[in-house]
């Protein structure tokens, strides 16, 4: 996933390539792999096309240093590589390049994407709200928490998603040519509405049936 600033340069230079200069590109739904964090992506990049070099806007621009605001009291810092093994804290996928690392406590690492994912995905009748761990099922893969994997839960609290499962949702609409809007969200709020519209029908069914068993 790709997630542009209305303030993000049409040019770069970049460590992880210095011999040329590199381009916001618009890429429409052409999928990728970012050279410097290994993770696909899919949409508009930074990329130098002589030497076919993409990364994403998040890892090309990212800051040497992170303070989340899930991971408070602890400062992460930009590291290349792979680290021998490790997993992104927030996705569960493994860190394969350019990824955030915290040494406190049992170490934590982030991918650049999933670093950058936004606190809250609001709309009309619901709001996703990012969070470290939910004991509930993924509304998506119905698989529960992947190792406490970070995940986004509906403030109503009937729809929770996995980070991986909102980055994969996000990924595949933008892969399949969904380009209609602006939005990088736009196909996981939808997926998210779904899911609350048919557990809310869900409920009023359960209701009505119960209302007919008892007044039998």
């Amino acid at each position: 996933m790709t997630i542009l600033s209305k303030d993000a340069p049409a040019e770069i230079s970049h460590p992880a390539h210095p011999e040329h200069k590199l381009k916001l590109t618009a890429a429409g739904a052409a999928e990728f792999q970012c050279d410097v964090c290994k993770e696909l992506g899919a949409g508009d990049r930074y990329t130098c096309r002589p030497c076919d070099f993409d990364l994403h806007s998040d890892c090309a621009l990212a800051e040497a240093t992170l303070a989340h605001p899930l991971l408070k009291g602890r400062e992460l810092q930009l590291r290349y590589g792979d680290d021998g093994g490790r997993t992104c804290g927030a996705c569960g996928g493994k860190v394969l390049g350019l990824h955030y690392h915290c040494a406190a406590k049992k170490g934590m690492d982030l991918h650049p994407c999933c670093a950058a994912l936004p606190l809250a995905i609001p709309q009309e009748e619901l709001t996703l709200e990012l969070r470290k761990e939910a004991s509930h099922r993924c509304s998506s893969c119905r698989e529960r928490g992947r190792g406490r994997t970070w995940f986004y839960r509906s403030t109503c609290k009937t729809v929770y998603l996995h980070v991986a499962c909102v980055r994969e949702i996000a990924r595949r609409s933008r892969a399949a040519g969904d380009g209609s809007s602006t939005d990088p969200f736009a196909s996981v709020k939808d997926a998210a509405l779904q899911i609350y519209r048919a557990k809310r029908d869900e409920s009023e069914l359960e209701r009505v049936i119960l209302e007919l068993v008892l007044g039998g």
